[in-house]
């Protein structure tokens, strides 16, 4: 395997870009909410918030409406270590990526689809913190790098093909560890969907998506305030919203209004997703799709 650029290099090169006539300016780019590309919305620690010694894996909600991503790199490095682009890791370590000891050397903790991402927290990550410090713990940031097939064969390859992502997540000797929400399930106009088949929806049509939240979904956790006063709070999840087409009104909506207003494409027999990405400030974080499909098409 040859070796392959930083994940901060490819963000930082493929930002620049954008002060390039051949690339798009930020006035020309697509809503946040709007999925036409190769986009990670989300990724997701299982568990969030883990203790020294712990593990913890990762999935990344990944659009790829072109099916181009071949490889996926994960890479892991402390607070410390961390820029506002995420982790550096050493690109030569690559070239032995059958030797899992030279890739946690160099931070890398995955390669999909042949190696799962996970990391395992130190034993001493947490020394010399005492009382409300090891209560808070540690973030620990992550990389996932997407690379299309023709990236990951070459050391010249078009940054604005590259997708990167970072997430950081907490290790901790918290006495009520975070865990990640879940969505029960998807209602539209007040009424459940089938995840196995899309909703019908006429051209223009406006609807509200509403995400059903699991019972223990929203949790209450104990917090040392810098009094030294242990309290009780409660969650207070938001929910970020994606479409491939149409018209996302809101792209950010808040616990307990959660629901979201989308409208059709004016186009018949298009079909397409939403999405939601459920987060619950602390660092959890789960999803859920809707597939829709516009009438009036010749299978209709």
């Amino acid at each position: 395997m040859k070796p392959i650029f930083s994940m901060a290099m490819a963000i930082l090169l493929a930002s620049c870009t954008l002060q390039s006539d051949k690339y798009q300016r930020p006035r020309d780019l697509a809503p946040a909410w709007k999925v036409d590309k190769l986009r990670i919305l989300a990724i997701q620690a299982q568990p969030p918030e883990i203790k020294p010694g712990e593990q913890a894996s990762f999935a990344a909600l990944l659009i790829d409406p072109e099916a181009s991503i071949e490889t996926t790199i994960w890479a892991q490095c402390s607070a410390s270590e961390a820029s506002s682009f995420g982790c550096p890791f050493d690109p030569t370590a690559l070239d032995g990526a059958d030797d899992p000891e030279a890739l946690a050397a160099a931070g890398i903790i995955g390669i999909e689809p042949f190696l799962p991402p996970v990391y395992e927290a130190p034993l001493d990550i947490l020394a010399g913190r005492q009382g409300r410090d090891l209560l808070e713990g540690v973030n620990v940031t992550v990389n996932a790098l997407a690379l299309p097939a023709e990236s990951a064969e070459t050391e010249e390859f078009d940054f604005n093909t590259v997708e990167s992502a970072f997430k950081r997540f907490v290790v901790s000797e918290a006495e009520t560890p975070n865990r990640n929400p879940s969505i029960a399930a998807l209602e539209v106009d007040g009424e459940p969907t089938d995840p196995e088949s899309p909703i019908l929806v006429e051209p223009g049509q406006e609807i509200e998506v509403s995400p059903i939240l699991a019972e223990d979904a929203i949790e209450t956790y104990a917090y040392l305030n810098f009094d030294g006063e242990r309290e009780e709070r409660v969650e207070e999840p938001f929910a970020l919203w994606y479409t491939s087409d149409g018209n996302m009104v809101e792209d950010t909506t808040l616990h307990p209004f959660l629901p979201a207003t989308w409208i059709a494409p004016s186009e018949p027999g298009l079909s397409g997703t939403i999405w939601v990405v459920l987060k619950d400030r602390r660092g959890g974080v789960t999803w859920s799709s809707l597939a829709w499909q516009t009438l009036g098409g010749t299978d209709d």
